[in-house]
């Protein structure tokens, strides 16, 4: 009971607390873990989220065994080609895992309406021109921090032929394109037709020439395959590519009855209404060719063929002389 306060110690104390007399002691609060506040960017979020295209890994399968034995024929030694599964990055961060110099070659699609991007290691360049050159044997070259010369991009260019046609030959089953080389560049900063916050497809195939490793990239942006999105969601099978190779013959076969209209222009003549209205039984009128001269064969109302007039058992003919 020695413990208890009195009434006067109470309110002692209380008048002590609120005069300030006495210093309250103030309890120590923990230290709060400091936190980081990022930008969160919801758009560019589902922009990195693409869907998937397994057509394409399809096609990059058929052009990674046709390109390895092209180029093995192109080069003369056993080349070996192995590729990565395909995935979606921004284009700047693809620009930074590669290092100088490198071999950028733009490649243009004429009825896919964009381009690829074919990145060649530096080291598969050289290699290329030693096996070309006639070089005994294939070794790791030095890579030196130079423009490549007149000769080197001649066989550049080959190589990037070489890739335009096998990779044509890969989409055929898919969606049937026209690639065809346009320039190439060393350093990617030169390449400013993809913006840097384009996301972009990215396939890697490794390479094993003899001793010598190297490597190939191939960078599609995105909004190029979306426009064919509907031909790449599925991969094709054997059974429907031959199903679809027979409703086009199919087709083919029906478009070659459908009947054409045919008609011969002997000539022409523009004259004015009152010419026309006086016109009788007798009036002659002059047109615009004589007698001799070829006539326009029409077809659908279009200026097809040129034609000769003439008689073919009794009947009057046209015989075609060529195109229009």
């Amino acid at each position: 009971m020695d413990q208890v306060l009195s009434q006067e110690e109470i309110d002692a104390l209380l008048s002590g607390l609120s005069d300030g007399a006495i210093e309250i002691e103030q309890k120590a609060e923990p230290d709060e873990p400091k936190q980081e506040v990022r930008t969160f960017d919801i758009l560019q979020f589902t922009k990195s989220k693409k869907e998937n295209l397994p057509a394409l890994q399809f096609i990059y399968d058929r052009f990674s065994k046709s390109f390895q034995s092209a180029l093995s024929l192109f080069l003369g030694r056993d080349v070996e080609i192995e590729q990565t599964p395909v995935h979606y990055i921004e284009y700047r961060e693809f620009v930074k895992t590669l290092s100088l110099p490198t071999n950028m070659n733009v490649i243009t699609t004429e009825n896919l309406n964009g381009f690829f991007i074919v990145v060649f290691d530096a080291k598969i360049v050289f290699c290329a021109l030693e096996s070309v050159f006639g070089g005994s044997d294939v070794s790791a070259p030095r890579i030196e921090g130079r423009e490549f010369t007149k000769i080197e991009l001649y066989v550049i260019k080959k190589l990037a032929d070489i890739f335009s046609n096998e990779m044509e030959k890969a989409w055929t089953p898919v969606y049937r394109i026209t690639c065809k080389y346009s320039r190439s560049e060393m350093n990617p900063n030169y390449v400013t037709m993809v913006s840097q916050e384009e996301i972009v497809s990215i396939c890697q195939f490794s390479f094993n020439i003899e001793n010598v490793s190297g490597w190939m990239k191939i960078c599609i942006p995105y909004g190029i395959l979306e426009t064919i999105k509907d031909y790449l969601t599925s991969t094709p099978s054997r059974e429907g590519l031959e199903m679809r190779h027979k409703w086009i013959e199919k087709m083919k076969e029906e478009v070659m009855n459908v009947p054409l209209d045919i008609r011969v222009t002997l000539g022409k003549k523009r004259i004015s209404l009152k010419d026309f209205l006086g016109a009788k039984e007798d009036t002659i009128i002059m047109v615009d060719r004589s007698v001799n001269d070829p006539v326009d064969i029409m077809i659908g109302g279009k200026a097809k063929l040129k034609g000769r007039l003439g008689i073919l058992k009794g009947s009057k003919a046209v015989q075609i002389e060529g195109t229009i």
